[in-house]
């Protein structure tokens, strides 16, 4: 009896015995062992990834020369730390002991940040016998949304405030059916932009216009909305503060006599930087103007000295109690006319010679209001005196004696008229008659003037006299410079006065016949 148990056991050792080594047997010869395949690296392109844009890892996968059969490469992976398969490429091609593959793997991430993942390589060898092996692999993305910055250099309340956007895509795919919108301000002409296809990396501007309602610090809110590279839809907010300052209308109008290109200074302009600082109405007046005809044309200048553009800019031509003069009608300026910016434009006033004085108004929309500013323009020339009948005699010694008279030819009253010897190397004003104030000349009218100075007869060529007045609200200044005999006697006095007979330094009297005119527009850069 206990033979026969020994006789059992020793035969179920010898079962188990050939089981196991038919196991290790197959294990070896049919079977592909792990260790055989691997995957020998992992690249990542582009090397700065961003979300919404293609990313590619590249796996390379080998199969060892101790291979014992060649395998299919049956399928590479990439997979999530979580088990979700991110990408998967299929049928690739075999692999013989020894050889590579390399095997391109591309996904799209739509969130930023580091992603843990690996490359998963899927083997089957001639037996049917599959193998998997893996490679870790770490993937940063980058923010993929386009970036969009904001500039509202000049928000006034209640005015259309220009807002520019420069909008950039910072990944590696065209953005696509890309929309800004600012919701606050909530009011404005342009509060929406698109663009169909923004490039990789490219940038573009979009211009805008809000109509803030109060002042103070605010929010300009925007939302953007585009498709993604993969096609997706997304949308992000951005806000930016900025400041609203109050409106202030204040818009110049100068009205000056054309003068081929070159304006007149002495035009006058109704508001200016005054406006800024308060206290002006939308009517607002301007001294009279210069000019050196009484017909021809005007030059018309529309200044924006306030803080918000001013738009379709008309100036009418007005008589002196506000009726329109359809002879010349109205005339456009611009569309529109931004802060610190002018416009001129040239008026024909032959047309309307029969009347005497002129009104411009610059009639102008700004916030949503017609407002208006106007310049008197006087037709009649102003002040403008001439030096006639100038007797110039050289008495004892190096004495001399200058006269004649100031006579006004302008169309408007002359005042605080002085007459002098300017003092030079050679002139000097002397006692009794240095300088000679005649005081108030008007239209027409004229005064005589007498001068008292001593010259160095050999070296002096002429006598300066000064001559000032006001005329409007400019002071005008202007020197007239009258020509002196020659010390021998005839040549210079024959040649530049037109006297007959000799002069000596003795006795005799130079007359001299020019006329010194001293016109506006010539001395206007005179001024005192």
């Amino acid at each position: 009896m206990q033979e026969s148990g020994r006789r059992l056991r020793l035969a179920t050792l010898v079962v188990i015995g050939l089981l196991s080594i038919s196991v290790i047997t197959s294990g070896v010869a049919v079977g592909v062992p792990a260790a055989r395949v691997a995957v020998s690296d992992a690249t990542v392109a582009p090397a700065t990834p961003t979300a919404g844009a293609p990313t590619t890892v590249t796996a390379t996968v080998r199969l060892s020369g101790g291979s014992t059969s060649a395998v299919t490469l049956d399928r590479v992976e990439l997979v999530r730390s979580d088990d979700e398969t991110v990408a998967t490429v299929s049928d690739l091609g075999s692999l013989s002991a020894g050889e590579t593959l390399t095997v391109p793997v591309t996904a799209t991430f739509e969130t930023p940040g580091e992603h843990d993942l690996r490359v998963e390589a899927t083997v089957t060898d001639a037996e049917d016998d599959e193998v998997t092996v893996t490679r870790p692999v770490s993937v940063v993305i980058e923010r993929g949304m386009p970036q969009v910055a904001f500039d509202i250099p000049n928000a006034v309340v209640g005015a259309d405030s220009p807002v520019q956007a420069t909008v950039s895509n910072p990944t590696n795919a065209a953005i696509r059916n890309l929309s800004v919108m600012i919701n606050a301000p909530a009011e404005g002409e342009r509060r929406m932009r698109e663009i169909p296809v923004l490039a990789a990396g490219a940038t573009t501007t979009l211009n805008f216009s809000v109509r803030p309602q109060s002042t103070g610090q605010q929010q300009l809110r925007a939302s953007v909305s585009y498709l993604t590279p993969a096609g997706t839809s997304a949308q992000m907010e951005q806000t930016r503060p900025i400041r609203v300052e109050p409106l202030a209308n204040d818009v110049g109008i100068r009205v000056s006599r054309s003068t081929g290109g070159d304006q007149n200074a002495g035009g006058g302009v109704a508001g200016g930087l005054g406006g800024i600082l308060g206290g002006q109405s939308d009517l607002q007046d301007s001294g009279s103007q210069t000019s050196s005809s009484e017909q021809g044309e005007v030059e018309v200048t529309v200044s924006n000295f306030g803080n918000a553009p001013i738009n379709s800019v008309v100036v009418i031509p007005q008589t002196a109690n506000g009726t329109v003069v359809e002879e010349i009608g109205r005339i456009v300026v611009d569309e529109t006319l931004s802060p610190g910016t002018a416009s001129t434009v040239t008026i024909d006033t032959a047309r309307a010679e029969l009347i005497g004085q002129l009104r411009f108004a610059a009639a102008y929309e700004l916030a949503g209001e017609q407002r208006t500013v106007a310049a008197e323009f006087n037709r009649r020339a102003p002040g403008t005196v001439e030096l006639t009948g100038v007797n110039l005699s050289v008495e004892s010694g190096e004495s001399i004696s200058v006269r004649g008279n100031l006579g006004n030819t302008g169309g408007s009253e002359i005042s605080g008229v002085v007459v002098q010897v300017a003092n030079t190397e050679y002139v000097t004003p002397v006692y009794p008659k240095r300088s000679y104030f005649v005081g108030t000349v008007g239209t027409s009218e004229f005064a005589p003037v007498e001068l008292t100075a001593s010259a160095d007869l050999q070296n002096a060529t002429e006598v300066p006299v000064r001559i000032s007045y006001t005329v409007g609200a400019n002071r005008v200044v202007d020197t007239a410079r009258i020509a002196l005999p020659s010390a021998g006697g005839t040549e210079r006095a024959d040649s530049e006065s037109g006297s007959e007979g000799p002069v000596n330094a003795i006795g005799g009297v130079l007359l001299v016949g020019a006329v010194i005119a001293i016109g506006v527009g010539f001395v206007i850069g005179r001024r005192e």
